[in-house]
Order: C-alpha cells, then structure tokens, then sequence
C-alpha cells in the first residue's frame, strides 16, 4: 500500500495535456450516463448535483495533479516490454506516460501512435499498424524507414529501432511494434515533431537483413508531451578511456535508461579504439564497448555485458555521448553507484 507522500509525489510527476483532460472527462459522462440508465433512476437533482461535483473534483484534479494518465492507465503491452517491479513503479510509469492515439491512413495500412514514455534521451512510442486485408505479418522482426523531425531543431544526432511485441494471433494483418528514439540532445521532451514512416521491412531473428514487405508512406504530427523521468548528476571528474584522458562530465538516469557524457581532447581515438574493442558474441549481439555497473543499495548489481542503445563522437565539442537503455526497467531510486571504467561515483 503506498503511503499518502508517496501517492503526492506521484502525482506531481505530470502535467496532464488537453487529450488527457479530453479523455478522462469523456470517460466519466459515458460512465454517468451508463449507470443512470443501467440503474432505471430518475435523474433527480441530488444526482446531478452529485455528478456535477465529481466532475468539477476531476477537472481539479486534471489540472493541478497527475491524476489523468493514471485514471487512464499505460497500455498492456507498454507494462509487458517495461516489465515494472513493483506497482508503485508501474503507477509511476502511467503518470509519466502521454496517450496519443493518432492515426495516418492510406490504401497501404494504417499506423496508429498510441502512447509515449521518455526521457531526457529515449523515448518510447507504442505504434499499431494495419496492412491491407489478406496481408499476413508473421515475420519475427519488423522496422519502417523512420524520420521523427522537429520542427524547432536544425539537426539532431539519434538513432531509432524497432521492437515486434507479442502478437496474439500472427496469421493476421496487425502487429504491434515498440519504436525507440535515442538521441543525444537533451531537450526533446516538450516539442512538436512530425514522424515519417515508410516502407514496411521484414527479417528473421538472424541474420539482420531486411526486406520491403509493405509499401507506402504515413506522416503523423505531435507533441512530445511525456513527462520526462530524468535525472542528471554533474559529476566533472577525470577518467581514463582506452588509455586516453578525459572528463566523465555527467550522467543521466531513469528507469528506462541511463546517459553518460564524456568531454575529451581524444574523442576521436577513443572511438575509434571502443569500435576496434567490440565482438559478435551472439546473434545481433555485440559486446558492450562501454560497460557500465550499476550497484544497489541492497548489495547487488548488474553489468552491461551486451552493446545496447548508441554512442555518438562529436569531433566538433569534443563530446562523446553514451545512452544505454534497460529492459526490464531499473528501480533508479535504489541506485547507489554507477561504475563506468575506473571511476565508481555515488549517487546521492
């Protein structure tokens, strides 16, 4: 049972957006509406003004708590791939989450956005898609040709893949992928995008070649709107990677991922020596290239064994950029040292 300053601090993890405030008050109509009639009760006044008042308590809550995505909750599938801990961390995750639910259609199928997690550096969009009748999706793995513009950003170093979550009935038409967005700019939450999808590819588990099964193009425009679950330590300390100085300058953590900045007059030749370190040690598998450990406050820890996420060199700012996502989820409040080559830094 959560206590009553761990439902506050909860709910002050969201600013609901209009959808939110839309849905939830449609929501409770269609419910009121229902069990009057369900009930064969005259409306009288005290139930109206009954209604009323649960409704005018609602929008209070819409509007100063993060009490609408919680009300809504985070789709099935979203909570199978995170696989939260515990239910205060899923009820967490719904209170971060943004529903989207929009659609672009042509006579190729139908993409629908329906709900995002993020952070200051990944985010997570849950994606429906519908090929025409007779079409069979039973591949093992599926990606579309991506762009995710932003309209108020010249350029944006990222990377994205695709994720086949489970499918009930593979014979069909429909699957349901999980797209990841990584980048190494910190500002994206907030921001109104366009997402561009193209061309349907298909592969089996191994080898990683893909081919066009589906044609076509969708275009879908956003806001980013999801509350992002970040939190960035300034660390500004030395390090040494592969032999070479440097500043480990920063790092991010939150339950779906952790970023760490490296700042280096030898950004080049440590790239260049982290790409020569990795090895195929299974199928589509690599090495991780920078490994990190992270310890917990009860004695455990675990090590990024499996290369995950991307790397970015920037020769220009002499930045190197790490993001690495986790599946299942971290409990990022029971951290207490994060381990990158030889520097252990608390986290306080």
């Amino acid at each position: 049972m959560l206590t009553e300053n761990q439902f506050k601090g909860i709910f002050e993890t969201i600013k609901p957006n209009k959808e939110h405030k839309d849905k939830l008050l449609h929501d409770m109509i269609v419910k009121i509406e229902s069990e009057t009639v369900d009930k064969r009760i005259p409306a009288s006044w005290r139930h109206v003004r009954s209604a009323m008042l649960a409704a005018a308590v609602m929008i209070c809550l819409l509007t100063t708590t993060a009490f609408a995505a919680s009300y809504m909750g985070l789709d099935m599938k979203f909570l199978n791939f995170l696989n939260p801990a515990n239910d205060e961390q899923e009820l967490y995750l719904e209170n971060g989450a943004q529903l989207v639910n929009k659609k672009a259609v042509n006579e190729n199928g139908i993409i629908e956005v329906k709900q995002i997690i993020g952070d200051s550096n990944l985010i997570y969009v849950l994606l429906d898609f519908t090929a025409p009748e007779g079409t069979v999706l039973d591949a093992k793995r599926y990606r579309f040709e991506t762009h995710l513009s932003f309209d108020h950003m010249s350029s944006n170093s990222s990377s994205t893949g695709y994720t086949l979550l489970d499918d009930e009935n593979p014979s069909d038409n429909k699957i349901s992928l999980m797209m990841s967005y990584l980048t190494k700019n910190r500002t994206i939450a907030g921001s109104p995008v366009t997402l561009m999808l193209s061309n349907l590819e298909a592969a089996d588990v191994y080898p990683d070649i893909f081919e066009k099964v589906n044609p076509g193009s969708w275009k879908i425009k956003f806001n980013l709107d999801y509350k992002d679950m970040s939190t960035t330590y300034q660390i500004d300390q030395g390090i040494s990677l592969y032999n070479y100085e440097a500043t480990l300058s920063s790092i991010s953590i939150s339950p779906i991922s952790v970023t760490i900045k490296v700042d280096s007059a030898h950004t080049k030749e440590i790239s260049e020596a982290a790409s020569r370190s990795s090895r195929e040690i299974g199928l589509n598998e690599y090495a991780d290239h920078y490994p990190i450990t992270i310890h917990y406050k009860d004695g455990t820890s675990e090590t990024t064994a499996v290369f995950k996420g991307m790397s970015s060199g920037d020769l220009i700012t002499n930045t190197i950029t790490i993001v690495k996502p986790f599946t299942p989820i971290i409990n990022d409040k029971e951290i207490k040292a994060v381990e990158f080559f030889d520097k252990v830094i608390p986290m306080d």
